[in-house]
């Protein structure tokens, strides 16, 4: 007689996704505030008073993604003219990065537009990808490109370049796949947060990467304009895909222009498509960490900075949640919640650390060390919007094992 297998079994793996972000404009307005701050204090106390401690405004969001949590989707943030966006479909967890071409401002283009409009599309594209079976895995390179078609014919004015990283994580597989295309970059940390991969730039040439450009056609919509220097263009808008059954014949259309869309008009004349795009494929495991993120992160900070970080922040975890001592640190009562809390930190640190590295004018950065090679002089940081999603990956009986040596050794 053949077993029956229970098709009612959560998915093998979990995950926790910290996600942190801060514009260029915004992290340059704390920087002058907290410099200004320093002068004052020195000439009222000299250097009596400890040193001020420096928090930019950065944004954070944390997700513990497990069987039976809550979950919400984001498809684009308030990030300059970075984005990201997470989405899920099955078992599947599909996360990106956006980086808008600041090129495009010289032409009167914003181009926050088109990298939140087309994180927005690589949501919905996430959500509506066709998965028989819950572990099928979603394809990056596929959500990417119908993100991409999507917009093109949406008959949206959303015009300009930009980067893209989309990554596919299976809950059920533990196995990663990427489509990059162009700066944005990834690192694989392995259960002793060191290095295990980092994926390199997608360039043409020196600060020239690969970019999805939908150029303004002549008989277009008018372009949304860069925000004035003045004002916060973090609150600039972007385009979401129209709802599926807003009219079904359009829908249709859509549909069939999308799936036919194969981008030889883009090609022929020089311009990067989706089919350009880097795949990649990485079988994870317990307590692996991966590191997602715009050029604003590894143009600034060594990976070498980002493993210790990591080591800091993960030690800290495993102690706050019983496995480095015989309970939970401080007698927690609630040490998962305390991990994630930490997990959040470990992303709020690495971006700091990228705006704390881009300030510094004499800093070794990797940008003016990539500079050099390329036969340029630069020194220091570089300035840009930081945007970076970190995954910590849980295998669920893993977890449940250490969480019973945790009880027992309470009892001891």
């Amino acid at each position: 007689m053949v077993p029956l297998i229970n098709s009612t079994l959560g998915p093998r793996f979990q995950t926790v996704l910290a996600s942190a972000w801060i514009s260029k404009r915004a992290a340059a307005k704390y920087v002058q505030e907290y410099v200004k701050q320093i002068k004052n204090e020195r000439k009222q106390d000299g250097n009596k008073r400890d040193p001020i401690a420096f928090a930019p405004p950065i944004q954070v969001q944390v997700l513990d993604i497990a069987e039976g949590n809550s979950y919400e989707a984001l498809d684009a943030i308030n990030g300059g003219e970075d984005s990201l966006f997470h989405a899920r479909i099955k078992q599947n967890l599909v996360y990106g990065v956006s980086d808008g071409v600041g090129g495009w401002n010289e032409s009167g283009i914003d181009p926050s537009v088109f990298s939140r409009s087309l994180t927005a599309y690589s949501a919905t594209a996430a959500e509506h990808s066709f998965l028989l079976h819950d572990s099928d895995e979603a394809d990056p390179k596929d959500i990417m490109r119908r993100a991409f078609a999507a917009m093109r014919h949406d008959n949206i004015p959303a015009y300009g370049s930009a980067t893209e990283l989309v990554m596919s994580l299976s809950l059920a597989t533990g196995k990663l796949r990427t489509a990059q295309l162009g700066d944005s970059t990834y690192v694989v940390l392995d259960q002793k947060q060191k290095a295990q991969f980092v994926s390199t730039e997608q360039q043409h040439r020196f600060n020239m990467p690969y970019q999805l450009t939908i150029p303004p056609i002549e008989d277009g919509p008018d372009p949304v304009k860069p925000a004035p220097e003045s004002e916060d263009s973090e609150n600039a808008q972007f385009f979401r895909p129209r709802p599926v059954d807003e009219d079904a014949e359009m829908s249709l259309k859509l549909r069939k222009e999308i799936d036919e869309d194969n981008f030889t008009d883009l090609s022929t004349v020089g311009f990067d498509t989706p089919y350009d795009a880097r795949e990649g494929s990485h079988l994870l495991k317990h307590n692996n960490v991966v590191i997602a993120a715009t050029d604003g992160l590894f143009d600034n900070v060594h990976v070498d900075e980002v493993e210790k970080l990591a080591e800091r922040f993960m030690q800290a975890i495993e102690k706050v949640r019983g496995l480095r001592n015989s309970k939970p640190a401080n007698g927690s009562s609630q040490p998962n919640a305390d991990a994630n809390d930490l997990f959040g930190g470990l992303a709020y640190s690495i971006a700091a650390q990228a705006v704390a590295n881009y300030i510094q004018h004499d800093l070794r950065s990797p940008f003016a060390e990539r500079a050099k090679a390329a036969g340029y002089s630069f020194t220091g940081g570089k300035p840009d919007d930081v945007t970076v999603m970190l995954t910590w990956i849980k295998d669920t009986a893993k977890i449940q094992a250490e969480q019973k040596i945790v009880e027992l050794n309470a009892k001891l």
